[in-house]
């Protein structure tokens, strides 16, 4: 296969690398391992013939603002957006429901006490919200178009979500954040935790939270068939497990995760990258060698045996569980002393 780029990976972020590409005249081929493209917008009927489940992605918050899909016309090829009644709904204990509609009004009217809070600080995201999400999705090193609206933003988002919630007194708009946050899957205690839930509610005030009909896979789809419409191929079930593996090319664009890509790149990595995301093939990984046993309890497999490093990661783990102890414990005399409660009793 003769191509000026290869792209590895046939996820949504794959397939729009490769019609850009494809739309600067370089013929672009993709390869992807699994036996249909998608990656997290794959859609398929894991149930009941004819009904189709998103494996992953299905509601989609930032499609509508997401400047790239909307300069490719993708409703031409298929691509169609549907919208529910209600965008979130939040069960609370008994039976209270805290629920985010697409209007801001009348979500702050639910919330009661907390809705004018809740206005004050959505109605200025939700106003400029595509000029705002423009600058968060381009490139740092651009720089933002709108410095002062993305500083602002910053400020908002830069506490966690748990000093966030602290702004609404009632458990409903508390729950609705807080629910929202969590799509960053990481904790809410962090900072900048704030920022996805910040993005997201702001996302549903302007346009909603669409799903695609027939399933997430149709953006994948629509995005093929534009490559496709560019010249560009796409081949199923051709895993790539190191750049040798392709032939020689101008540009190769990994649509991988961290450590995929490590182990797909080896030696071309920084070796602090490497530290950073280690090979798959490095981590957890035993080999029989020629001439050497299985590996069993304490029995030999290349440099190391499985006893010995058993016992130093023990050795190691006592030792600074011993070091940390003995930080922790303070000598009676060099600091400060709490009252004896005892004598206040006789």
């Amino acid at each position: 296969m003769n191509a000026d780029t290869f792209v590895v990976g046939a996820g949504p972020n794959g397939l729009a690398g490769a019609v850009t590409l494809a739309q600067a005249g370089l013929t672009v081929a993709v390869l992807e391992a699994a036996d249909t493209i998608g990656g997290g917008t794959r859609s398929g009927e894991l149930t009941l013939p004819g009904l189709l489940h998103d494996h992953c992605a299905a509601v989609h918050p930032m499609a509508l603002a997401f400047p790239y899909l909307r300069t490719l016309d993708v409703e031409r090829h298929g691509l169609r957006w549907a919208y529910a009644a209600t965008d979130l709904a939040h069960p609370l204990y008994g039976d209270h429901t805290a629920v985010l509609h697409r209007d801001l009004a009348v979500t702050a009217r639910n919330l009661g006490a907390d809705g004018p809070a809740w206005q004050r600080l959505f109605a200025p995201l939700t106003t400029r919200f595509d000029a705002l999400a423009e600058d968060l999705m381009r490139p740092m090193a651009r720089g933002p178009r709108h410095p002062v609206l993305t500083a602002k933003f910053a400020l908002l988002a830069a506490p966690s979500a748990l000093r966030t919630v602290r702004r609404w007194q009632t458990e409903a708009a508390r729950a609705l954040f807080a629910g929202t946050a969590a799509h960053a899957m990481r904790t809410l205690t962090g900072t900048a935790s704030s920022a996805i839930g910040l993005m997201l509610t702001a996302a549903a005030h302007r346009h909603g939270w669409p799903v695609a009909r027939g399933g997430s896979r149709a953006i994948t789809d629509a995005l093929a068939a534009r490559l496709v419409e560019l010249d560009g191929t796409i081949e199923t079930r051709s895993p790539v497990r190191s750049l040798r593996d392709l032939p020689p090319a101008r540009t190769v664009l990994l649509d991988l995760t961290p450590r995929a890509a490590a182990a797909v790149c080896g030696a071309r990595l920084p070796a602090s990258v490497r530290r950073v995301h280690p090979p798959p093939s490095r981590t957890r990984r035993i080999e029989d060698r020629p001439g050497r046993r299985r590996a069993g309890r304490g029995e030999t497999v290349g440099r190391w045996s499985r006893g010995p490093v058993r016992s130093w990661y023990r050795r190691r783990s006592a030792r600074r569980a011993s070091s940390w102890a003995s930080r922790r414990r303070r000598p009676p005399g060099r600091y400060p002393q709490p009252p004896d409660a005892s004598r206040d009793l006789g």
